[in-house]
């Protein structure tokens, strides 16, 4: 009986090694392998195109929002993992022309931004969501444009 008790002590403990290492090799979760971790939040880079509303509804059902990119660093991390594609990012001036907004209300005016030259230009009066270039830079295009999206969220606790 001692034995046994002593036996499901180390059990216990394994298991408890175990979910620690998964956290260290997936900082997202094991069971989300798809969630890119960096810099202390997941990511999650679509692999289907789609409308920047449409982009930021599936983020919100997954828990997330479209991504708020507000340093070098995540502009480094995010443009690479896109490279020759378009992404959507959490970036519109819907609300009112030319007065860009960060989804999660980030100030715009004193943070990061990296828009491709000559951008934002609202060509044909109708650009009004943003997203990462093939070139990794900024621009502005129409919302209902179908491109992937990339989601951000915390690490889950």
């Amino acid at each position: 009986s001692a034995i046994s008790s002593k036996l499901n002590e180390v059990h216990v403990e394994q298991k408890q090694n175990l979910s620690g290492r998964d956290f260290l090799l997936f900082p997202c979760g094991p069971g989300s392998r798809e969630w890119e971790y960096f810099d202390g939040k997941c990511y999650y880079f679509s692999l289907t195109r789609t409308s920047w509303h449409k982009a930021k509804a599936q983020c919100e059902e997954m828990r997330s929002q479209l991504a708020i990119i507000d340093s070098y660093a995540k502009q480094n991390f995010v443009m690479f993992r896109t490279r020759n594609e378009r992404f959507w990012i959490g970036l519109t001036d819907e609300n009112s022309e030319g007065e860009w907004e960060w989804i999660d209300g980030t100030d715009y005016k004193t943070t990061f931004t990296f828009w491709k030259e000559g951008e934002p230009n609202n060509s044909g009066n109708n650009e009004d969501c943003a997203h990462l270039w093939v070139s990794g830079k900024w621009n502005d295009v129409y919302c209902t444009y179908e491109c992937y999206y990339v989601c951000e969220k915390p690490l889950p606790n």
